[in-house]
């Protein structure tokens, strides 16, 4: 009789515990079939024409500059223009001690005596040919002496700059001896002449973007400093060769600079226009942002009213729609309702 009761509750125990769980499974399908009619708004996606621009930084830097000084160390004896001024091609920068080029000149006056009397003596047949070209050899070494001492004591501005630096100034000796500028480049010299109006920007260019640039072509430049100021430039050089650690090239690009308002050193953005294609956009606020991250993504509708999640970047912008390259011109995003889905989630769309 023990053994009876037994069973029957246990069997009262088994159908109770079933019943239960039958209730729970019930409740869950529920709640699943509650996370598949997600309400959203679609849109499909747009496919219109673009102009595609290549984007770049770049920093500005002097069209030309050089460090000016002799090829023979000596004092110097004076500085004609003040740092900051402005200098014709031409003008004589600095002057030198001219010792040397005073001695030099004084033998050159002995020697062309000599060789003055010796072309006379030569006409005559009085002279010996090896004696003569002995003669005409010295003389001219002589001139080439005193035209090299020329040179070397009146530093000439080879071309119209701005005098941004005095490394040695009147009275000191000037010597070959090398000094770090505050931007840390290695020179010597007595002075720094740049040329500052063009001034030329440096960008460096993917190698897959290559064959989209050509010398001559137009960049927009816009610096940091006057942010609301565009200066179109010409792309004046493009590097032969391309560097093995970042495989860019370097393109020189040159831009106007009246008055002078821009400065080497300057921090720059530049684009470039490439001709006309066609793109698929989306509206900006099908764009989702993952909270934390830099990912943007969007989610596709598929056939059966379910969507994929895809991780997208964002391309030009037009009238509040955004280039996106990673979608086809048949997709179907989400606008709204976006922020309660996830990848695979089942959507009702609201009309």
């Amino acid at each position: 009789m023990q053994t009876k009761r037994t069973i029957l509750y246990a069997t009262c125990f088994a159908i109770l515990l079933m019943g239960g769980c039958s209730k729970k499974t019930g409740s869950n399908n529920a709640e699943i079939n509650e996370k598949k009619a997600v309400m959203a708004t679609v849109k499909e996606v747009v496919e219109m024409e673009y102009t595609p621009v290549l984007n770049f930084t770049g920093t500005a830097e002097a069209n030309k500059e050089v460090n000016l000084g002799s090829a023979i160390p000596g004092r110097v004896e004076r500085i004609n223009f003040p740092k900051g001024s402005f200098v014709s091609k031409g003008a004589v920068i600095a002057e030198m001690s001219d010792e040397m080029l005073i001695q030099a000149q004084i033998e050159l006056e002995a020697i062309r005596k000599d060789f003055e009397r010796i072309s006379r003596l030569k006409e005559k047949g009085s002279v010996s040919v090896m004696d003569y070209d002995h003669i005409k050899a010295k003389f001219e070494a002589s001139q080439t002496k005193v035209e090299m001492l020329k040179k070397n004591t009146s530093i000439i501005a080879p071309f119209g700059g701005v005098l941004v630096d005095i490394m040695v100034n009147e009275g000191e000796n000037y010597s070959f001896v090398p000094s770090v500028s505050p931007d840390l480049k290695v020179k010597s010299g007595i002075a720094t002449l740049m040329q500052l109006n063009p001034l030329k920007v440096k960008i460096e260019i993917n190698e897959k973007e290559l064959n989209a640039i050509r010398q001559g072509q137009t960049v927009e430049v816009i610096f940091d400093a006057y942010p609301g100021e565009s200066v179109s430039g010409k792309i004046a050089h493009i590097s032969p060769i391309l560097s093995p650690l970042t495989r860019t090239s370097t393109v020189e690009v040159v831009i106007p600079n009246n008055g002078s308002k821009l400065k080497p050193g300057m921090f720059c953005r530049a684009s470039i226009e490439m001709p006309a294609a066609k793109g698929i956009f989306v509206p900006i606020n099908a764009i989702h942002r993952q909270q934390g991250t830099g990912e943007d993504f969007v989610y596709v509708v598929n056939p059966d009213n379910t969507v994929t999640r895809t991780q997208v970047t964002r391309g030009e912008s037009q009238n509040e729609l955004i280039r996106i390259p990673e979608l086809d011109k048949s997709a179907v995003v989400v606008i709204d309702g976006k922020n309660k889905l996830e990848d695979g989630a089942k959507i009702e769309i609201v009309k």
